[in-house]
């Protein structure tokens, strides 16, 4: 049944109001009486997004089903009798992959990854107890087995310790990853390194530590291809969801506690399956290029998916009468959506793990279903400089620092070489007074990026522009 546009503004004013007095009661979720009224709150909101056929199924299952072309002759033909080694080859991505490649007959398998877990599978596979922080473990076991492929997928991926953890997280994350391209540079067998990283390094500019690490370990190896023998490519991956720790939560909760908690309503969570992620590394050996670093990345993602509508499917799913409660964004996941993340001029085609400038660079593969492009690049001499002081430093605060003010620096300094038609777009489309009053978000919201973007274009054309946009949002 169709709504009317009455209808809809109705359901809008109407959720409004119960998401309001879900955040005044969510605080007191432990006394009974708030606890009645929250539930009966949830109730409601479970009707409305019935009566809007939401949760007619599990929001992920398109996720879930979704599959991108694998080549799989022509990349039988790269990786035959090869070594191949795979840094968190335990974890979830890391351990399909090595299942996947041993179905193209390469000859040995080197897993790294200092998680407990053991593996025994197959006796191709050798696994390492190693931490990617070892340099000199990393470069012995390099030395030992002469891989001719390494696929990078080692990292702390939860954007909430690494914002407790901070020293921890820059020193895996950013370290680590130059460590193990050191060693593909050094050992003189390695043909090319795929390295894992993340849709959230497409920011132009971030203060979350996580993102932060992840976008300095793309201008790391991006840094690497320009001279060198050895192939890079990167891929972005977004939340995955065979090990979504959003997920498994808000389903553990939904049978076990008497309570969902979300981060908050309007919240969205754009996702992937783990078998996409691999297929996304395997295809990045036939679609790199010598002195080129390339991102590779889904092309057709899907509308991104509310964490709200998971947590009520959740609750209707296991039958029980528990409220849902709001708990705010904690560290790592506070950073509001700008919307000039994203090229506008073609929205039709939209994806927000490629920004405006890597757009310019963007090519598909031959299937059409994944989209290839190219970051824009750092200045060497700032980021060897970045690289140095994150070497030396040892506490978090301090840490924290040098990763913010470092990649600041690179970030300006990048933006020199980029093309102002591209900033001045960035910067209406963010900026735009309209959809920023709809969106509910201030100029404020933006101040980590927005001075960065205006300052480079100082003395341009748009200077009056840029002055009017700010002005209009002030």
């Amino acid at each position: 049944m169709g709504f009317h546009r009455k209808d809809l503004l109705n359901y809008i004013n109407m959720t409004d109001s119960i998401y309001k007095r879900i955040w005044e009661l969510s605080p007191y979720v432990h006394r009974q009486e708030e606890y009645l009224e929250l539930t009966r709150l949830t109730k409601q909101l479970i009707k409305i997004y019935q009566d809007q056929g939401r949760l007619t199924g599990d929001p992920f299952n398109p996720t879930r089903a979704r599959i991108i072309s694998v080549p799989f002759e022509k990349i039988k033909t790269t990786l035959k009798d090869s070594t191949c080694l795979v840094t968190g080859g335990l974890g979830c991505v890391g351990s399909i992959l090595v299942q996947e490649l041993l179905k193209y007959d390469v000859n040995e398998i080197i897993i790294l990854d200092n998680s407990p877990l053991p593996y025994t599978n197959s006796e191709r596979v050798t696994r390492y107890d190693c931490d990617i922080r070892n340099l000199s473990l990393v470069s012995k076991i390099f030395s030992l087995y002469r891989p001719d492929f390494v696929f990078h997928a080692a990292a702390q991926r939860d954007p909430g310790i690494a914002e407790s953890k901070i020293r921890e997280t820059v020193a895996t994350n950013v370290l680590g990853t130059m460590n193990i391209a050191e060693a593909c540079e050094s050992v003189g067998s390695v043909k090319q390194m795929v390295s894992s990283s993340t849709g959230k390094a497409s920011r132009y500019f971030t203060e979350e530590v996580y993102a932060g690490t992840k976008k300095m370990g793309e201008f790391i190896i991006d840094e690497f291809s320009k001279n060198s023998r050895v192939k890079y490519s990167m891929i972005r991956f977004t939340h995955i969801l065979d090990n979504s720790l959003m997920n498994t939560e808000l389903k553990f909760a939904s049978e076990k506690d008497d309570h969902l908690k979300i981060h908050s309503p309007g919240k969205y969570v754009t996702a992937q399956n783990a078998h996409e992620a691999v297929s996304l590394m395997l295809n990045a050996l036939i679609n790199s290029r010598l002195k080129q670093c390339r991102i590779l990345l889904v092309r057709h993602l899907e509308w991104p998916v509310e964490s709200l509508a998971v947590a009520l499917y959740h609750i209707v799913k296991s039958g029980r009468d528990i409220p849902v409660v709001f708990a705010g964004n904690p560290a790592g996941y506070c950073e509001k959506f700008f919307r000039g993340q994203m090229d506008w001029s073609e929205p039709d085609d939209l994806n927000l793990l490629i920004n405006v400038y890597e757009k310019r660079y963007r090519t598909l593969n031959d299937a059409g279903d994944i989209i290839i492009s190219r970051p824009v690049s750092a200045n060497r001499k700032i980021l060897q400089k970045v690289l140095q002081d994150l070497e030396q430093v040892m506490g978090d605060a301090e840490t924290k620092e040098i990763l913010i003010t470092g990649l600041k620096e690179l970030v300006r300094e990048s933006l020199k070489s980029v093309n102002t038609s591209d900033t001045i777009d960035i910067l209406r489309w963010g900026l735009n007074p309209q959809i920023m009053e709809m969106q509910k978000t201030i100029i404020q919201d933006f101040n980590a990026i927005v001075p960065l973007l205006a300052e480079s274009l100082e003395g341009s054309i748009y200077t009056t522009e840029v002055e009017k946009l700010i002005y209009q949002n002030a």
